[in-house]
């Protein structure tokens, strides 16, 4: 493929680093850094500095191009520069995404709301510098498909969207690895089986990752799926993985992790099996969330903190955090087979 100076290689499942082809598979930590209202005044770069001790190789970080909340302190393109530099020097692969329009029905939304953000002038400037390191999530959790009654229409509503979104970005010679989630609220990754390949074909650099989010608690487990689009060699990450699973107007409503708190899955879906058949297949993974989250028991951290102690002291982790950095297998920092880092992320960026 024509994008292995830096981003994937040809199945998408790995990362490159620069022209060594040494393969990496992404494993990491998602950071709600914009949610953190510490930020960027008092905490320049959020808890960034604390999951950088976890062992993850990647983080994917959470922005808004216009935050919900009026009253949320300021935030500018500049603050995000920053916290990608930190990436770099910590040797995280950054994967920015756009919360603005999370589980909104219309896709269209990534091109008549969100497109704008990314290739505005000062945002454009800002990509380019990390380019060579960076992922772009163009929205998250966009579109709806599984809640439209597994709808054709809408299925061909996100391939229109997104084609026209991914042209847009490689009309603005941005060259990194684009993600993209899929519909009902990330989780229905199906829809991947009919139009993932459509998409990446679409792409002149082939360079796309198709994410699902594993909220599979209530009428549908993708567990089967994941496997379907594996064997047909789609570049498949789950971009969010998490112990608990929003329902009901109650964000910790599905137990997703076998404790059954608040109330058990209705599918039998629990996060721990899917991450052990997800290392086995070597696929990449991140987990949600490590500092904050409306769902208290859903942070790997009650306050972003980290001590990093593998002694038996405090962690300052979470029983769920403690679980996906230490767990025997998984773990991304005591896991048999946890994850690779990168030597170094290429160079400074230019100016």
């Amino acid at each position: 493929m024509s994008n292995k100076s830096y981003g994937l290689d040809d199945s998408g499942r790995y990362w490159l680093r620069g022209n060594d082809h040494k393969k990496i598979v992404l494993k990491g930590i998602n950071i709600p850094l914009v949610d953190d209202w510490d930020f960027p005044a008092s905490r320049p770069y959020g808890k960034l500095e604390e999951l950088a001790k976890t062992g993850a190789n990647c983080v994917r970080i959470q922005w808004y191009a216009q935050y919900p909340a009026a009253s949320r302190p300021p935030y500018a393109t500049a603050d995000l520069d920053r916290v990608l530099e930190k990436c770099r020097t910590s040797r995280l692969v950054p994967i920015v995404e756009l919360h603005d329009c999370t589980c909104k029905e219309d896709p269209e939304l990534v091109n008549s709301e969100l497109m704008s953000w990314w290739t505005r002038p000062d945002v454009l400037g800002m990509l380019k510098r990390h380019e060579r390191y960076l992922i772009i999530n163009l929205a998250n959790e966009l579109g709806w498909y599984r809640w439209q009654n597994w709808s054709p229409a809408a299925l061909d509503k996100f391939k229109v969207a997104y084609k026209k979104a991914i042209t847009s970005i490689r009309s603005k010679g941005l060259r990194m690895p684009i993600m993209i989630d899929a519909p009902d609220c990330g989780s229905s990754v199906n829809a991947f089986l009919s139009a993932g390949q459509e998409l990446i074909d679409h792409d002149p650099l082939h360079s796309i990752l198709l994410s699902a989010h594993a909220y599979w608690g209530d009428d549908y487990d993708g567990s089967a799926d994941v496997n379907l689009a594996i064997g047909a060699k789609l570049p498949i990450v789950l971009g969010e993985i998490a112990n608990k699973q929003f329902a009901n107007d109650n964000e910790c409503f599905y137990g997703l992790d076998g404790t059954n708190l608040d109330n058990p899955p209705r599918t039998e879906f629990r996060y721990q099996n899917l991450l052990i058949n997800l290392t086995q297949r070597e696929v990449g993974w991140l987990a949600w969330a490590w500092y904050k989250d409306n769902c208290e028991h859903r942070r790997m951290t009650p306050d972003g903190n980290y001590t990093g102690a593998i002694d038996g002291s405090p962690t300052g982790l979470t029983p769920y955090g403690s679980d996906i950095l230490h767990q025997g297998t998984y773990g991304l920092r005591l896991g048999y087979f946890k994850p690779q880092k990168l030597d170094t992320l290429p160079g400074a960026p230019p100016v």
